[in-house]
């Protein structure tokens, strides 16, 4: 591998570590909106929270069984 390569790779797999936080954080963020009852207040913040975490879960799902093979 050059250089360049194994730059390329770092920064992948840093950025993909990043966003994996980010979407624990979310899911974090929702389960503690649902329990504090913030949902019941703003039902738009709600709807468009949770149809993001279900659209963003559903597809990566998806990449996962078309792509990864065990």
């Amino acid at each position: 591998m050059t250089t360049r390569q194994m730059l390329f790779a770092l920064l992948l797999m840093v950025g993909a570590f990043v966003g994996f936080m980010g979407y624990c954080y979310a899911w974090m963020d929702w389960v503690d909106d649902v329990q504090t009852g913030v949902y019941r207040k703003n039902y738009l913040e709600a709807a468009g929270e949770t149809s993001a975490l279900g659209l963003y879960t559903y597809l990566a799902i998806r990449f996962v069984k078309r792509n990864v093979t065990l």
